[in-house]
């Protein structure tokens, strides 16, 4: 049924005050009541958002991103922080969203997984992606964490980090895996530094971190045509990244499995900002082996679908869909989206670097699992609440 249509912008606590719409948070950090889609006035757009239940619905939002001078709210004094609020792309409708899928089934048994991979039940692993501090690129209103700090991570970034590793080590997730960028610096010390601020964060979680290469790891990633396919050991970004790979690779890109219950899971991470010949045909290689041998294949890179940065992108994206896979692990924009038209496509940049999108402003991360109906359900997180902001689910591939 309609909510209520007169209640647009009137301060509120919780859903129940607000007549059948979602009492939100706006970008004050003060709830507020939304309305019915069909009433939107001018400056306010339609929008699935959550209220206090967790649950989306479509309501009216301001497009301002807050209802201060909108509404009967708007005398109220709000000096909070911006906070995290729930605004999806209009792709994420397909497939359904649906509740968290940690209550579908019993998450399984967190031991099992090294460094080299290893043997479980079923899977169970978290994601996140772009955890870097903000840099001179970025605008002043998106860099609410602040910027390094004596070359380390702003305390407030810590934190958001670290709050991320800590709930993935409390669900009980088996390891971990990053979509790239955890670095915003000039010199070889600064990166040393705040990579190992990373993995003091990622240390929280108890479990392994298989790591990803990001543009932020590569200091000739902003070239055009310039990358570190030759010279990552001596670049002063690869190369405190490829030290604190070393557990788990050698190299910047490279394959680990875990067999389950169920059949084999291969792990892919391509680090597209090293790509040459050497890397394609070790990619092309590793896929045609998990086509015929894997139940579940999941690819891992930094750049999303249709990125331009370097022309070596739309090879590496079409060696990749030339061959199955579960879920294909992205980043790089500072987001979460289902990519459109490929539900197994997902970008996940909200790991504490600055929001790129206005609408969504939440950090966080991801969890996979595994339930014994051989899918795999994914629940995305906001690590300030710990709501579930939407799930999911595909089949093994």
């Amino acid at each position: 049924m309609d909510g209520a249509t007169g209640l647009l912008c009137m301060a509120c606590t919780d859903d129940s005050q607000c007549g059948g719409n979602p009492c939100f948070q706006d970008a004050t950090g003060a709830r507020f009541c939304g309305a019915p889609c069909s009433s939107c006035p001018v400056g306010f757009s339609c929008h699935p958002i959550a209220g206090t239940s967790g649950t989306a619905i479509d309501s009216c939002f301001p497009d301002s991103n807050t209802c201060t001078g909108s509404g009967p709210g708007s005398d109220m004094a709000m000096q909070q922080p911006p906070p995290d609020f729930f605004g999806l792309h209009p792709d994420l409708t397909i497939p359904p969203k649906g509740p968290d899928m940690a209550v579908l089934c019993t998450p399984p048994s967190s031991s099992g997984v090294t460094n080299a991979g290893g043997t479980v039940d079923r899977l169970f692993f978290g994601f996140t992606g772009d955890t870097r501090p903000c840099g001179s690129a970025d605008s002043a209103s998106a860099c609410t964490l602040g910027k390094p700090s004596g070359g380390h991570y702003p305390s407030a970034l810590q934190t958001v980090i670290n709050n991320i590793f800590t709930q993935m080590g409390k669900k009980g997730v088996q390891f971990a895996v990053d979509q790239g960028d955890h670095m915003e610096a000039s010199n070889s010390t600064e990166a040393t530094q705040q990579i190992g601020d990373y993995l003091t964060a990622a240390g929280k979680m108890g479990k392994p971190i298989f790591m990803t290469m990001g543009n932020h790891e590569c200091s000739n990633s902003y070239n055009m045509g310039s990358d570190c396919s030759n010279s990552c050991s001596t670049d002063y970004k690869c190369g405190p990244f490829l030290n604190a790979l070393k557990p788990v690779s050698s190299t910047p890109y490279y394959r680990f499995d875990v067999m389950t219950s169920a059949g084999l899971a291969v792990f892919i991470v391509i680090a597209d900002d090293t790509w040459n010949s050497t890397q394609a045909n070790w990619l092309t290689t590793q896929l045609d082996d998990a086509d015929k041998n894997a139940k579940y294949t999941f690819v891992s890179k930094h750049h999303p679908e249709g990125n331009g940065d370097q022309s070596f992108f739309a090879q590496i994206e079409s060696i990749v869909r030339a061959h199955k896979y579960t879920l294909f692990l992205t980043g790089h924009t500072h987001e979460f989206k289902r990519e459109p038209g490929d539900p197994r496509a997902i970008v996940m940049g909200q790991g504490g670097a600055p929001f790129d999108n206005p609408k969504q402003m939440y950090w966080g991360y991801g969890t996979v699992l595994q339930c014994p109906d051989q899918h795999i359900y994914i629940t995305m997180y906001d690590q300030a609440t710990g709501n579930a902001m939407d799930s999911f689910n595909v089949p093994p591939q």
